[in-house]
C-alpha cells in the first residue's frame, strides 16, 4: 500500500504517494499560494505515480513549526481527504521531516520564525537530541558551533551569511521540506502505530501568529 504526503510549512508546497520501492513527488516553489496550487498537484502526482486511491492506505501531513496559512491550509487538505477516502492520517513534524534529508548525519533542522528567528531542533540519525526551541538564527548558529561536525537545513539557509568550520549548509536540493520527507517520516510512525484521529489532530504552531500579537497589543492599548 501507499502513504501520500503533503507538506505545506514553508513557501514551497509538496505533495507525494510513496510505498517502501518507490516514490513520486511534485514540489513548487513559485508566487502561487498553497490553496491554488495543493489539489492540482495532488492530482497530477496520482496521474504520475498510477497510484488510485484504492492503493492509499495512509496520508501524512507535515504539522509544523512553520507558516501559519501554508500549516492550516495543508492540513485542512489531508483531513478531506482522509475523511472522504477513509485514510488513517499522521501528523508528522516539519523539523522531523527536514532530518530526513540526512538520515545517517548530525543535522540541524531550521524553519522560519520571523523576525531573524527560527524554530530550530537538532536531530543524530534521525534520532532526536533536542526539542524544538525558537531560537535567533545567531543563537542557533552559536548552537551547532558546539558540536565536532553538524550539517543545517532549512529554508532559513539563505539567510545564514558566515559559518564555522565545523558547520555545513545543506546544498539547496535538500534544504527545503518535501512531501516525500514527511511520507517516508510518516511511514515510520504508522509502522509504531502511532496514527492520529482526523476529528481532532492540529497544527504544531509553537508560538501565537503576529496577527493575534497585535490583536491583543491594540485591545489592551
Amino acid at each position: 500500500m501507499y502513504t501520500a504526503a503533503i507538506e505545506t510549512a514553508s513557501r514551497a508546497a509538496s505533495v507525494a504517494v510513496c510505498n517502501e520501492e518507490k516514490f513520486t513527488e511534485i514540489t513548487q516553489d513559485s508566487k502561487l499560494t498553497h490553496s491554488e496550487t495543493l489539489l492540482p498537484q495532488f492530482k497530477k502526482v496520482l496521474e504520475m505515480s498510477n497510484v488510485t486511491r484504492e492503493m492509499i492506505d495512509a496520508i501524512a501531513i507535515s504539522i509544523g513549526p512553520g507558516s501559519f496559512t501554508g500549516l492550516r491550509i495543508g492540513l485542512a487538505a489531508a483531513k478531506s481527504l482522509a475523511y472522504a477516502w477513509n485514510l488513517k492520517i499522521i501528523g508528522v513534524s516539519t523539523l522531523e521531516a527536514l532530518a530526513y534529508h540526512f538520515p545517517f548525519e548530525k543535522v540541524m533542522t531550521m524553519i522560519d520564525a520571523q523576525k531573524n528567528r527560527a524554530y530550530v531542533q537538532i536531530f543524530d540519525c534521525l534520532e532526536k537530541i533536542s526539542e524544538i526551541e525558537i531560537l535567533s538564527i545567531d543563537d542557533a548558529i552559536k548552537k551547532a558551533e558546539k558540536f565536532e561536525r553538524i550539517i543545517i537545513c532549512g529554508d532559513v539557509c539563505s539567510k545564514i551569511k558566515s559559518l564555522p568550520e565545523n558547520v555545513k549548509i545543506a546544498p539547496v536540493n535538500m534544504r527545503m521540506p518535501r512531501a516525500v520527507n514527511v511520507a517516508m517520516c510518516g511511514r515510520k510512525l504508522l509502522s509504531e502505530g502511532k496514527i492520529d484521529n482526523v476529528m481532532n489532530i492540529e497544527p504544531l504552531y509553537i508560538r501565537r501568529s503576529e496577527a493575534e500579537v497585535l490583536w491583543e497589543k491594540r485591545n489592551r492599548d
